[in-house]
């Protein structure tokens, strides 16, 4: 039978581990990550005209104090126009498992519209806040 001295057990264990940072994502986060997914798809995705799927990034929520469970940056073709070019990109907050959702209109236009707005720096810093005031109007529902 094999002894093995406690002293060595602890300096095993800890002998190349590596320190955990502090990984956790903010909603400031996650909304630049869907923006640069967003353009990389709606580039690939989104045509010039016609209709087409609807194209979106979402992400949970991580702060618990607001009323929005989940939020989603989405690009769609408006049904009641005819304009065959028409696009939009909207904001939305969800608070599931209920049905109500809380959307806004960030920019409308053909593709190269959209994809400017995308790319626009004012967005990545804006989006966040417009999550957050989608939320509370989550509240008044």
């Amino acid at each position: 039978m094999v002894k093995i001295n406690p002293t060595q057990i602890n300096s095993i264990k800890t002998k190349g581990a590596k320190v955990m940072e502090n990984t956790a994502k903010n909603i400031e986060d996650f909304s630049s990550e869907i923006i640069e997914k967003l353009h990389a798809r709606a580039e690939r995705e989104v045509p010039e005209y016609g209709s087409f799927k609807l194209v979106y990034e979402d992400f949970r929520n991580p702060d618990k104090n607001m009323q929005a469970t989940d939020f989603m940056l989405k690009i769609s073709k408006p049904k009641d126009l005819q304009n065959e070019k028409a696009r939009v990109l909207e904001a939305v907050a969800y608070n599931l498992p209920s049905p109500y959702i809380v959307e806004r209109v960030i920019a409308s236009g053909n593709k190269a519209d959209i994809l400017a707005a995308l790319k626009n720096p004012d967005l990545k810093t804006g989006l966040p806040q417009i999550f957050k005031e989608l939320s509370k109007h989550l509240e008044d529902v």
